[in-house]
């Protein structure tokens, strides 16, 4: 057997390097494309190219004697999902699209068993299909192995603590002082705490899917909230929304809008009905978003209310066609911009999102 030369390993991956990156940028773009036109949620989705010094260290193991053909995650797409239901969903969709190698292709979970608790996530050993090496862009690639692995922001952060070779937890822990027993105690309550997140994220479309219903049968006794509100507007402002002058959006203003619209006096759905009524089209004059629209319908039912009750002080600010608006119908804005002391955007300068906004996380 001729033993390897790992300077001529080295070399024959630094000419290779550049094209394993290609590769794992070109995968990355399939993945990403095909799980947004499919509507799973996920975190993120990132590729690399193995670094040179990490091969070097990897091929110079004694396991490898032909590097170049059995290490295969020179390439490497990670897809991170918010919750393991989602990991399921984007292998279902991922798995199609490429050459499977079922033998080098593990699933971590299932390797611990279930008396065992560590690291946790899917690995696939892949290639491009047939199909789509016979495009003049992919023939570069024909036998070139790729890995994507798919894991929840939860097993990404284990991951990266346990396994990073510069941290402390790599390798194996020492006996003493109960470390390896606390360690074990920390993995469990990771899984745990994922599993837990897993099924709220179930519930919660659940509960959407409720809402939902019920909204659809016209029964609006449902407390408002994001998840409410969004199906009560998706339904009754439709024609505007499809039309794309609504946007589907609190502008990461979901908890102050439903705080707003309770000081207000809305406490469920059937409030709102009562106050926008069938005349949705009064409250539509100018692009907008969910946020920008449940204000309108406030100020423009009564807006000495709005400001008295309801208005917080963080934001001074309304757009000339706004005022114009209200002005025709028969508010009279101009007392209330003089008493509030309002600014009015004449449209000169570049408009400003409220900055309460940015810096509210929104709540499904």
């Amino acid at each position: 057997m001729i033993e390897k030369n790992l300077e001529d390993v080295v070399s024959w991956y630094l000419r290779m390097r550049p094209v394993y990156k290609n590769l794992a940028s070109k995968v990355e773009s399939i993945i990403r494309e095909v799980l947004n036109n499919s509507g799973v949620n996920y975190y993120t989705i990132t590729s690399r190219a193995k670094e040179i010094e990490s091969f070097s260290n990897k091929a110079n193991k004694e396991k490898y004697k032909n590097p170049q053909q059995e290490i295969k995650d020179l390439a490497g797409i990670r897809v991170i999902t918010y919750v393991k239901s989602e990991v399921n969903q984007c292998c279902e969709i991922i798995k199609p699209l490429f050459e499977i190698d079922q033998v080098h292709s593990v699933d971590k979970t299932k390797e611990l068993g279930s008396d065992k608790v560590g690291y946790r996530s899917i690995h696939y050993v892949a290639k491009l299909t047939d199909d789509r090496l016979g495009l003049p862009e992919y023939q570069v690639f024909k036998d070139l192995n790729f890995e994507i692995q798919v894991r929840t922001i939860l097993e990404h952060a284990w991951a990266d603590i346990s396994h990073d070779r510069n941290y402390k937890f790599n390798g194996v822990l020492p006996p003493d002082n109960d470390i390896q027993r606390r360690f074990s105690l920390a993995a469990a309550t990771l899984e745990l705490v994922d599993r837990e997140f897993d099924n709220l994220a179930k519930e919660l479309i659940m509960y959407d899917n409720k809402v939902k219903d019920q909204v659809e049968n016209d029964d609006l006794s449902i407390e408002v909230n994001t998840t409410s509100l969004r199906n009560y507007l998706n339904m009754k402002f439709k024609l505007y929304i499809d039309s794309g002058a609504i946007g589907t959006t609190f502008n990461k203003g979901s908890k102050r809008i439903v705080r707003e619209l309770k000081a207000f006096g809305v406490k469920d759905l059937n409030d709102l009905d009562r106050i926008i009524k069938e005349d949705v089209d009064k409250y539509i004059y100018e692009e907008t978003n969910f946020l920008g629209l449940l204000r309108d319908i406030m100020m423009i039912n009564n807006i000495e209310l709005y400001f008295e009750e309801v208005w917080e002080r963080d934001w001074t600010g309304m757009d000339k066609d706004q005022v114009e608006y209200y002005r025709e119908l028969g508010i009279d804005i101009d007392s209330i911009i003089d008493e509030y002391n309002l600014n009015v955007d004449d449209g000169s300068s570049e408009k400003k999102e409220d900055e309460d906004y940015l810096f509210e996380d929104e709540v499904s």
